[in-house]
């Protein structure tokens, strides 16, 4: 057996030359770490002071309803996927989406979705007329009032959108319906 395998066995075993040198860095070692362990108590904070969890609202347990090419949903996790993502803001509470299937699988002719968000109602409107600028959307009717806001717009290839926005104590409720009329 050569000196190199016999010191790794040596090592292994615990039967090394140098047990001293060992316990010499295990000592300095816990002295080094020992003033790291003192700062670090001294600055936990006071349970008693810190602050309260936030409360997360729960969610409603969703209900899928079915009836031959027609799907509806109380409290959905996400929205109908006939409708352009773009369509709903991000931090929507859903509310209430129905989908009506076409005869072809996977396409969607119309869509449905009622949810709530904390923007505020111009802030909604300024929203949406953003997405009808920047997807050439025409809009071909336009109803604007300090309760309610009204929308119809037309899309590429018979695509006709009708929102209502709606001024709530929360930020704004949104009414929206899409429809797909058309070939490909």
């Amino acid at each position: 057996m050569s000196k190199w395998e016999r010191s790794i066995q040596l090592i292994f075993v615990g039967e090394s030359s140098f047990p001293k040198m060992r316990s010499f860095l295990v000592f300095f070692l816990l002295l080094g770490i020992q003033p790291i362990f003192s700062q670090v108590d001294s600055q936990l904070p006071n349970s008693l002071n810190q602050d309260q969890p936030t409360v997360v609202k729960k969610k409603e347990k969703a209900k899928i309803f079915r009836a031959s090419r027609l799907t509806y949903q109380e409290y959905p996790y996400k929205h109908p996927s006939g409708i352009p993502s773009d369509f709903v803001p991000k931090g929507s509470d859903l509310i209430y989406s129905t989908e009506l299937r076409t005869d072809r699988i996977l396409e969607i002719k119309e869509a449905v979705v009622i949810f709530e968000h904390e923007l505020s109602k111009p802030r909604i409107e300024t929203y949406y007329e953003t997405i009808f600028n920047f997807l050439n959307f025409k809009i071909l009717q336009n109803q604007k009032s300090e309760a309610k806001t009204l929308y119809l717009v037309e899309g590429f290839n018979h695509k006709t959108v009708a929102i209502s926005i709606e001024a709530i104590s929360s930020g704004s409720k949104v009414k929206l319906f899409y429809r797909k009329s058309g070939g490909f």
